[in-house]
């Protein structure tokens, strides 16, 4: 043992101290280091034993000092009422244990304590047991301060505390140690009166009905780094004002993981979380109960197990978390990760997870419990987050009762179970507001969104989707009488694939729609989008006004209770059905909004300035649209009519129709069965407005021939309109399918192809050389009247090449060759479309040339035609064709050359051709059918060329030509029938012709050719016909 020093031999006993040896241990009694000049007393390997009251080693004032190594101390109070302390340090003193033991027993057995500015006690690897009531492990007060490094501190006592520091001053600073309560009220780590405490990789347990950490006071503060915080009974961190800074640990709690409680009027208390975990086994992962609670929460994870609580749950009046990329997550029934009734929740990425029934992501509502004052207000702004429920009844985010704001951006809600709403707000002054947001609900019955009782909801770019039976995307409801809802949705859609994707269930509903869209489907079709019904409570349905700005509602609207005002302005559109059971509502359309009628529909007033369009019909199931009043506006009609089975769409008014009204009619290929019909498409009670047929014309297509509309006024004030048949005048796809299978058509595109090559043997007939190869190029403007369809206009060209050869004989010479062309033809139909031919063809020719001058041209040619056309009926559906057929033709010419002076002559000439076209069958696009006759068509031509032969310098010579004649077609007359209705297309007629042209030859073996023509008939017309060739010779 070292002896206690006097005052004297202090400087001399401190300097020799690390030299000297270590004497054998012995068991002391107190120690006492108090000197007033001054003292430091050094122990190693010793025990201190105490009995009695006061403490086993003291310290006081800042002159002193005590330094133990090794030692072993035991406090023993000596009576009950008797306060032991192992190590107590005063008035700025100092005490040292390294390596050592402490061990309290009594009531007030404190391990080691200071006390007093500047008093400080260090403590490295020891280990501190106490076992009284009060015993705590380590204390510091009034300014002092103690240093925890290593070791462990456990207390058995009622409020024995572990580590406890109280005062503003005050400070204990541990690191790598262990600390451990099991009494009740008895804290693992206490701060209080504006004392801090610094952790570092600290284990804290309370064992008792207590928290591990308890923060008392405005200006207390724990910080934490790598913590291991438990309470086996209750709080994981209790609070009352101060600040908890926790960082890199976890906190596990019987009840909340971390409570800040009201303690004063002012209330307050902030906790300041970082990457950590927090759980709670039947409490809140955080509760913010005081007044002016604060939560700061940085990447971490907070749980709660039990039923009905909450990861944070916010009561306090003002108070205020602010969530970074953290985890908050419920596994209980009846819970909320976020229960919030009086504050402001802020949150920035990371997820919000609940598993229990009943257990709802985000909870806002103002009926708190307890001495709130003034009106309460729970707000949520949260951005980045994933929120997910998986049981019974779970809703994504909830805002409910007055003062109530739930705003989210950026995120995705998702529900599992039935009855699990993505989106819930109610009450008067409750508000939701959702931006970038999506939201998904899986179960049956389970809400994209339900506002009530007078809440109001505003949807910004947010997607709501459904799955479940009876999940309505949207709803509006009341649980009293009086309720107005509001719901704005921009940019947004709802998609509700097994229900409507709005249902209003009482009340009434201000909904505005920009740029959004409302979608109801069931079993991926179509279904209701819009439903009205009175409540199931019996609240009856009011008065529901739905504006459409640039919008798209696909589905029905059924309207079983209240009124229903639906205006679609902005290019808006509307697909389904309107079924108005009450007859007090009202449809309006502006100048570029439509209504896709699909089915039967009934409303009380229509004002249309757009389109309404009756869709087309499956088989004969034309539709009905009853307007119970008036008829207003002078917007346009689309209906539908098979005037084949005199049936179609019908509008009924059962008041009077105002405004100058536009009605599109669309009929079937389908043709009527007799002359002279009529089918009735509007009827109403008469009135100043009238209809005006839109289509081509003002006529409609309708099988072969073409209706009127008529209208018809009683003498008792009704007004019809009707469709009346207009004789001889052909449809558009009728017209277009005669002249595309007439033969004259093709007698005509088969004269260009002829009369080319009869050109070309006229310029062989003079060359003198024995074989040769050619190609030619024409092309010819047409302008065609067979008499039945309307005339139309073909734009042909083509090309041809040959070869042949030259056989002497004695009286003149024979030339043989054969050839292949192709074709091609654009028609156009005056304004009504389009068409296509295209001709292939193969043949064989032959001249014979006399010596007299007399000749005769022979040509047979086998052809393949393909024709395809597209046009748009009177009602501006495209109606298509396509055939294919074929032919053979053989013509004939004879006529002599006169040879004058000086390079002239003269040339009679005669032709006979004869075409042969085969039949063809099809049907159109809008199933008209079409069943063309073959046929032959004769034609005979005479006429004469005149021009001159001149021979230049060298082997270069030309002959210029006019030539003029006459056409006469003798027959050019098919049969063509559209359903059944036969039309005779005919090209018989004459006319004449005339062109010029010119033949040269460069050098011996090269020829070139050019011809233009024109020409006129009954017929045909031909502005213009170019004919362009080479050929080399040998």
């Amino acid at each position: 043992m070292n002896s206690p020093k006097k005052p004297l031999s202090f400087a001399i006993s401190y300097a020799l101290f690390v030299a000297l040896a270590p004497v054998q241990a012995a068991t002391i009694g107190p120690v006492d280091v108090s000197s007033e000049a001054g003292d430091l007393l050094v122990l190693d390997n010793d025990q201190v034993s105490f009995t009695g009251k006061g403490a086993a080693v003291r310290v006081v004032g800042g002159q002193n000092e005590f330094i133990g190594t090794t030692m072993d101390i035991h406090a023993t109070a000596g009576g009950p009422n008797d306060a032991v302390t192992g190590l107590q340090v005063q008035g700025g003193g100092r005490g040292t244990l390294q390596g050592s033991t402490i061990k309290a027993s009594g009531y007030f057995g404190d391990g080691a304590s200071a006390s007093g500015a500047g008093s400080h006690v260090q403590l490295g690897q020891t280990d501190i047991t106490t076992d009284g009531a009060r015993g705590r492990g380590v204390m510091v007060n009034q300014g002092s301060s103690a240093q925890i490094i290593g070791g462990t501190v456990t207390t058995t006592g009622l409020m024995a505390d572990g580590l406890s520091a109280m005062g503003a001053g005050s400070t204990i600073s541990a690191s790598g140690t262990s600390v451990s309560t099991a009494g009740n009220a008895a804290y693992a780590v206490r701060a209080q009166q504006g004392a801090r405490i610094k952790l570092n990789n600290v284990s804290a347990t309370a064992h008792g009905q207590t928290a591990a950490i308890a923060i008392t006071g405005t200006d207390s503060v724990v910080t934490a780094d790598g913590v291991t915080a438990q309470s086996d009974g209750a709080q994981g961190v209790e609070m009352q004002e101060g600040r908890l800074e926790f960082s890199n640990g976890s906190i596990q709690a019987k009840t909340d993981g971390i409570l800040i409680r009201p303690s004063s009027p002012n209330g307050g208390g902030t906790a300041v979380v970082r990457n950590s975990q927090v759980l709670s086994q039947t409490g809140n992962g955080i509760n913010l109960d005081a007044k002016g609670a604060s939560l700061e929460l940085y990447e971490s994870q907070i749980s709660a197990k039990g039923d009905n609580g909450s990861a944070i749950w916010m009561p306090g009046s003002d108070s205020h978390a602010d969530v970074h990329d953290s985890q908050l997550e419920t596994w209980g029934t009846q819970a909320a990760a976020v229960d919030n009734r009086a504050g402001i929740f802020q949150m920035d990425g990371g997820r919000v997870v609940t598993h229990g029934d009943s257990s709802h992501g985000l909870y806002a509502s103002t009926d708190v419990i307890g001495g709130q004052s003034g009106a309460p207000r729970a707000t949520f702004d949260v951005m980045n987050v994933v929120i997910e429920t998986f049981g019974v009844g779970s809703v994504g985010a909830l805002a409910r009762l007055g003062g109530t704001r739930m705003v989210l951006s950026d995120s995705q809600l998702l529900t599992h179970g039935d009855l699990s709403h993505g989106l819930l707000v109610s009450g008067d002054d409750a508000s939701l507001q959702t931006t970038r947001t999506n939201v998904v609900t899986e179960g049956n019955s389970a809400y994209g969104l339900s506002v009530s009782n007078n809440a109001t909801a505003d949807l910004t770019d947010t997607h709501i989707e459904t799955a479940g039976e009876k999940a309505y995307g949207l709803v509006s409801q009341a649980t009293i009488a009086g309720i107005t809802n509001q719901l704005d949705l921009t940019d947004s859609t709802v998609v509700a694939h097994d229900s409507s994707a709005l249902r209003v269930s009482g009340g009434s509903l201000l909904s505005h729609l920009t740029h959004s869209s409302l979608v109801g489907r069931s079993a991926d079709q179509p279904a209701t989008a819009v439903w009205i019904t009175d409540g199931a409570n019996g609240l009856a349905a009011d008065l529901v006004r739905l504006d459409s700005d640039h919008s798209f509602i696909d589905g029905d609207v059924l309207v079983e209770g209240g009124a229903l005002q639906l205006s679609l302005n902005n290019q808006s559109r509307l697909e389904g059905t309107v079924n108005d059971t009450t007859g007090h509502s009202s449809l309006s359309l502006d100048d570029s909004s439509t209504w896709l009628m699909r089915g039967d529909s009934s409303v009380g007033q229509l004002t249309n300035k757009g389109s309404v369009e009756f869709a087309t019909p499956a088989a004969s199931d034309f539709m009905r649209l009853k307007v119970a009043g008036d008829l207003q506006g002078d917007g346009q009609y689309i209906m539908n009519t098979d005037l084949g089975a005199l049936r179609g769409d019908r509008l009924e008014v059962g008041g009077q129709v105002t405004g100058n009204n536009q009605l599109l009619v669309r009929n079937s290929g389908a043709e009527p069965s007799g002359g002279g019909q009529k089918l009735l498409l509007i009827d109403s009670q008469g009135g100043v407005g009238d209809f005006t047929l839109t289509n081509r014309g003002q006529e409609v297509d309708v099988g072969t021939y073409r209706y009127t509309l008529q209208r018809d006024d009683s003498a008792s004030g009704q007004s019809q309109w009707s469709l009346v048949n207009i004789t001889e005048q052909l449809s558009t796809a009728a017209s277009a399918a005669i002249n595309s299978s007439a033969l004259a058509t093709l007698r005509d595109t088969w004269d260009a192809e002829r009369g080319s090559l009869i050109q070309r043997l006229g310029d062989v007939r003079g060359d003198g050389h024995d074989e040769g190869v050619w190609m030619r190029s024409y092309g010819h403007e047409q302008q065609l009247d067979n008499g039945a369809g309307r005339h139309f206009t073909q734009n042909l060209n083509g090309v041809q090449v040959g070869v042949d050869g030259r056989v002497a004989r004695s009286n003149g010479s024979l030339i043989l060759g054969g050839l292949a062309g192709y074709s091609h033809a654009n028609r156009s139909f005056n304004g009504e479309g389009s068409g296509k031919l295209e001709s292939y063809y193969i043949g064989a020719y032959a001249t014979y040339l006399d010596d007299s001058g007399w000749y005769t041209d022979s040509l047979l040619t086998l052809n393949r035609w393909s024709t395809r056309f597209d046009v748009d009926a009177t009602d501006g559906k495209r109606v298509s064709g396509k055939t294919h057929s074929n032919g053979a033709g053989l013509s004939v010419e004879t006529g002599k050359r006169l040879d004058f002076s000086h390079g002239w002559f003269v040339e009679p000439q005669a032709q006979l051709s004869a075409l042969y076209g085969g039949g063809d069958r099809y049907r159109l696009s809008n199933d008209m059918r079409v069943d063309a006759d073959d046929g032959i068509s004769t034609q005979l031509r005479g006429g004469a060329l005149v021009g001159r032969q001149m021979r230049l310098e060298g082997d270069i010579a030309i002959q210029p030509y006019l030539k003029a004649g006459w056409i006469q077609d003798l027959s050019a007359r098919n049969q063509v029938k559209t359903n059944d209705v036969s039309s005779h297309p005919d090209g018989n007629g004459g006319g004449w012709y005339a062109g010029a042209g010119i033949a040269a030859a460069i050098g011996r073996s090269q020829h070139l050719y050019a011809d233009v023509e024109t020409s006129d008939s009954s017929t045909q017309k031909r502005p213009w016909a170019l004919n362009i060739g080479y050929r080399l010779a040998w």
